[in-house]
């Protein structure tokens, strides 16, 4: 089946109202490579220059202060850099849905309409110039009750904000939340979508080699969710480093493999609203087949077991043989498809990248260090 032309073009990434009417906005027109510089630059360099300027206590706390400078160096250029990488998936999964003809053609133009409703959504203005609002009314809102802000906002306890930390509270931390909320608004639309499309009839096939009835494509979209799930959990772990700094690896070990979990519900939850679709196929896919092996066993039976073979047949060469392996092949693969469309290897995904920024805390650990040398000796 053809894909139509408005799938095409499906994007939740691309061409918001507020990138077209507003000339900053027109960052989305320059390549990935040189926004990530500019975002980040704009982020974190003028905080380094006004914390230099303020000097003193204030520009070594910005100096000592790990959790900023992995924020705004590390997890603002993977929220953005992630886009295209996303965005490029949940557009083929759209049209994935077409191609693999899980949809029948009378029901094609209710799948273009939520498809369109959903982008018409995501192009609303209103929507970003609201989360615009909240990442900045947040950086004001109940300051002094902010948990573990820098020490560096402030020359003195109690005192006036710093010039780094005008900086910090309204571009720094607005920009890089408002990333944070459009995404977090990104997965609520996209989730919008599944349950639609879960509403329309399917046509899932049990024998497919994906196990899932041909919506295995949906845990690999899912799992592509792990950039961002990347992004956080570097951040949060810095975070815990600078309050926490002497605190036990297994302490950070399992406070990012509980985040992991977490995310693994996040991100496979809209997954769920297939399971009626997938479990009728299975049920079905294990009656038919059932029925169709026990005809063709039985007559395969008859024919070799039971009844005097014709002269000059060979059994190494006859066709039964093989259409009773194809049919035994293609009942094991109804038998093994799964009542969800991700298979641990999406969810491995989505665990490492929570656990990853383990691994630099890791090799900085004297300990983990002499433990690998002494592995390495006895295995030499």
């Amino acid at each position: 089946m053809d894909v139509p032309a408005s799938l095409l073009d499906f994007s939740l990434v691309q061409g918001t109202s507020l990138d077209r009417r507003h000339r900053f906005a027109r960052l989305h027109r320059v390549p990935r490579p040189v926004r990530v510089v500019v975002l980040t630059l704009v982020s974190w360099l003028p905080l380094l220059a006004l914390s230099a300027l303020d000097g003193g206590p204030v520009t070594r706390a910005f100096l000592r202060d790990v959790a900023t400078h992995v924020e705004f160096l590390v997890s603002l250029p993977l929220l953005v850099a992630a886009e295209r990488y996303i965005d490029l998936n949940l557009a083929a999964a759209v049209r994935q849905f077409v191609v693999s003809e899980l949809l029948e053609e009378k029901h094609l133009s209710r799948y273009e309409a939520i498809a369109r409703d959903v982008a018409r959504v995501h192009r609303s203005a209103v929507i970003e110039a609201g989360l615009l609002v909240v990442s900045f009314a947040l950086s004001f809102v109940h300051l002094p009750q902010l948990p573990g802000r820098p020490a560096w906002l402030h020359a003195e306890p109690e005192g006036p904000l710093t010039l780094a930390g005008w900086w910090y509270l309204a571009v720094s931390m607005p920009l890089i939340r408002f990333l944070l909320l459009r995404w977090l608004w990104r997965g609520v639309l996209w989730a919008t979508f599944l349950f639609k499309v879960s509403r329309l009839p399917l046509a899932l096939m049990p024998t497919h080699p994906d196990a899932a009835g041909g919506l295995g494509f949906l845990g690999t979209v899912q799992a592509s969710f792990s950039l961002i799930v990347l992004a956080v959990s570097c951040t949060l772990t810095a975070q815990r480093l600078s309050r926490a700094p002497s605190a036990d690896f297994t302490d950070y070990a399992l406070h990012l493999f509980a985040f992991g979990l977490l995310c693994l519900v996040v991100i496979f939850a809209p997954l769920m609203i297939f399971f009626r679709h997938l479990l009728r196929a299975k049920r079905k896919g294990d009656h038919d087949f059932s029925a169709v092996a026990a005809w063709h066993s039985q007559r395969f039976e008859q024919r070799w077991f039971h009844r005097e073979l014709p002269k000059g047949l060979d059994p190494l060469s006859a066709e039964d043989f093989s259409s009773l392996a194809d049919l035994g092949s293609s009942f094991k693969a109804a038998r093994a498809m799964r009542w969800f469309p991700a298979d641990i290897r999406a969810a491995l995904a989505v665990v490492a990248a929570a656990m990853a920024p383990m691994v630099p805390l890791l090799v900085a650990d004297r300990r983990f260090i002499e433990v690998v040398l002494a592995l390495g000796k006895s295995v030499l």
